[in-house]
C-alpha cells in the first residue's frame, strides 16, 4: 500500500490531527502486516510543521520519521518564505513543486489523503 498525505494548513490542530491519522494508519498496517509506503507533502502555510525550534509537534514528526514516514517540503514554499532546507528538521526531502509531485503520485496509484 502506498499513501501520500497533503497538508497545507499552518493550524496546529489540523497538523496534530494529521499526525494522529498517520499514527493510526501505521499501527493498523503493522497489525495487518501490510507493507506501507507513506509520504507527507508539506506546502503552503504548513511549513511550520517542519521547524526544529519552538515547534510542539517536532518530536511527533521525528517519531513518525523513525517509522519510515517520509516528510517532503515544496521548494516553492521554502523560496516564498526565504528559507532553506537546512532551516527545517533533519531528514526532510525536497521536491520542486508539491502539486506536481502529488499529481505524479496519484497517477502512480498512490492513495491520496488531503488534510
Amino acid at each position: 500500500m502506498k499513501v501520500v498525505f497533503q497538508i497545507t494548513s499552518g493550524d496546529a490542530d489540523v497538523q496534530l490531527s494529521m499526525l494522529g491519522q498517520l499514527h493510526n494508519l501505521l499501527t493498523q498496517a503493522a497489525i495487518e502486516q501490510t507493507p506501507l509506503d507513506v509520504e507527507v507533502v508539506v506546502h503552503g502555510q504548513a511549513w511550520n510543521l517542519l521547524l526544529p525550534a519552538a515547534n510542539p509537534l517536532a518530536e511527533k514528526v521525528r517519531l513518525l520519521q523513525e517509522r519510515a514516514v517520509l516528510f517532503i517540503v515544496c521548494a516553492n514554499t521554502l523560496r516564498g518564505r526565504e528559507m532553506q532546507l537546512t532551516d527545517l528538521l533533519p531528514g526532510i526531502s525536497l521536491v520542486p513543486a508539491a502539486i506536481f509531485h502529488l499529481v505524479k503520485r496519484q497517477q502512480e496509484g498512490w492513495a491520496y489523503i488531503r488534510c
